[in-house]
């Protein structure tokens, strides 16, 4: 017959099993005390990160404002200079010499000067296709004119509608007078 004792117990099996917890326990215990440590590491990192993420937009703020100040600087030192540069041209000059080009028979309507590339745009009407000629033989024997074509005619009512364009040389001499001023 097969007796058991139901009172007696395997105590170092029962040992073994409660030493091998507590070291588990010991070794998890270790490894949550590293894990916490790292986190407050990591932690103080990102507020520092942080920390040096706000001063480097407060140094980008103060560089962009320096920008836009520079920026506008410079718009309004361009404004000035293309004033400077409208204020030594001599409209007078200009249009003394394009009076001296225009022959008898030619009415100018329109007169539209670009001062970037100094072209001089002439529109108007001729009384016949001679006086027409006649201006643009005028414009090219006038030193203060360079280049005139005929861009465009037609003929209207009787008269010859004309676009002339031609570059404008200012004169040293006109330029040294107007300078002196």
């Amino acid at each position: 017959m097969i007796s058991i004792n139901f009172a007696s117990r395997n105590y170092p099996l029962a040992a073994r099993i409660t030493t091998g917890l507590i070291a588990a326990g010991l070794v998890l215990l270790l490894i949550a005390a590293g894990l916490t440590g790292k986190s407050f590491a990591l932690r103080n990192d990102l507020i520092a990160v942080q920390q040096k993420l706000r001063e480097a937009e407060t140094a980008d703020e103060q560089v962009r404002a320096t920008l836009l100040e520079r920026e506008q600087l410079v718009k309004d030192l361009n404004s000035m200079s293309a004033l400077l540069t409208t204020r030594k041209f001599s409209w007078t000059g200009m249009f003394t010499q394009l009076e001296a080009a225009v022959p008898t028979g030619v009415a100018l309507k329109n007169i539209a000067f670009n001062p970037k590339d100094r072209t001089l745009s002439l529109e108007g009407a001729a009384q016949s296709p001679e006086a027409l000629r006649n201006l643009v033989v005028g414009l090219e024997r006038s030193k203060a004119f360079s280049e005139p074509y005929l861009k465009h005619q037609s003929l209207e009512k009787g008269t010859i509608a004309f676009n002339v364009v031609a570059v404008y040389q200012e004169h040293t001499s006109v330029v040294t007078a107007h300078r002196s001023r």
